[in-house]
């Protein structure tokens, strides 16, 4: 059988500090320099110098046009049978090209994603704590999914064009709305564990606080209610999610409580307490065995501030004007 023809497409805005780790991956993995199109998205420093010193073919766009633009870009200029999709910050696993392969032979199978590895880049604790929360996302949804993940996914070309592309109107979430374009249109899509990426990105707290309220919860939650999508298929909202953003904010209504009952107020926060943990004790059993006692604990807290904040998010969206 013919080895699928695949050409890798890498938006890239203000990435000097990483595109090249990123491309010196992709070539380890077994990609020529010529499979490989990096997308400059406007930027300011040397991303696309770089990425010519590595032989790889670079368009620059003349403004910044978002990730969703940069990467129809760059499919349109490639004739590959599939498409792979990696983030600028992600290094990809050496047999990433084999395991994509091996998932695209099932010819019913339109389109593959993976997954962060357990070692990420920056080991602090808020940047550990959110790269394996994603990661364990992923991993306990392996199987059909109804979503895309463009940190490190493939998709077959004629698939892709299928549904045109992604929606350059989107500036977060396209991928996820791209992926429940490919599902409404009867493509099956493989969450493959197998496939995985190291995260380069590092977290700060009020980054995470930002990026899971403004550029997470938000606009996912507008999607899933634009798209009529139901809230259990969406890989960050199972039940657990839901559990926990409830626990969370049960919490918060006995800390208020404290003021007039507070033995009843303390009571009501340790049995939440517990429910989030119980609702998450998968994520923190596997955190524990990567991180130990130390980020396991610490983990507790930043799980409640990202449930807070999806919870948030969700529930501005449900009391503001529809678009």
């Amino acid at each position: 059988m013919r080895r699928p023809r695949m050409q890798v497409v890498i938006p890239a805005h203000r990435a000097a500090a990483d595109i090249g780790a990123c491309i010196a991956g992709l070539l380890r993995a077994g990609f020529a320099p010529g499979d490989v199109v990096v997308v400059d998205d406007a930027s300011s420093d040397g991303t696309a110098e770089i990425a010519k010193r590595a032989g790889v073919a670079v368009i620059r766009n003349g403004a910044n046009m978002g990730a969703a633009a940069s990467r129809n870009a760059g499919a349109a200029a490639g004739t590959s049978d599939v498409i792979v999709f990696v983030d600028a910050d992600v290094v990809v696993a050496p047999d990433t090209r084999a395991v994509i392969e091996r998932v695209l032979e099932n010819p019913g199978v339109a389109a593959v994603f993976g997954a962060y590895d357990t070692a990420p880049m920056v080991t602090k604790t808020v940047s550990r704590f959110r790269n394996l929360l994603h990661r364990h996302t992923h991993v306990s949804h392996a199987g059909d999914v109804t979503s895309f993940w463009t940190g490190l996914g493939a998709v077959r070309r004629a698939d892709f064009e299928s549904v045109g592309g992604f929606d350059s109107s989107q500036r977060m979430m396209e991928d996820v709305k791209f992926g429940m374009a490919l599902a409404r249109a009867g493509r099956r899509i493989v969450l493959c564990p197998d496939l995985q990426g190291t995260h380069r990105k590092g977290w700060s707290l009020a980054g995470m606080i930002r990026t899971d309220l403004l550029h997470r919860a938000i606009p996912w939650a507008r999607l899933l209610r634009s798209e009529g999508a139901a809230m259990p298929r969406a890989l960050a909202t199972d039940l657990g999610a839901r559990i926990s953003v409830l626990s969370v904010l049960a919490m918060l209504v006995s800390v208020l409580a404290a003021f007039w009952a507070p033995l009843a107020a303390l009571a009501g926060l340790g049995i939440c307490g517990a429910v989030l943990i119980a609702a998450n004790w998968a994520f923190l059993r596997g955190l524990a065995g990567i991180g130990g006692l130390r980020l396991t604990l610490a983990a507790i807290p930043l799980l409640a501030v990202h449930y807070f904040c999806g919870g948030l998010g969700y529930a501005w969206v449900l009391v503001t004007p529809r678009r």
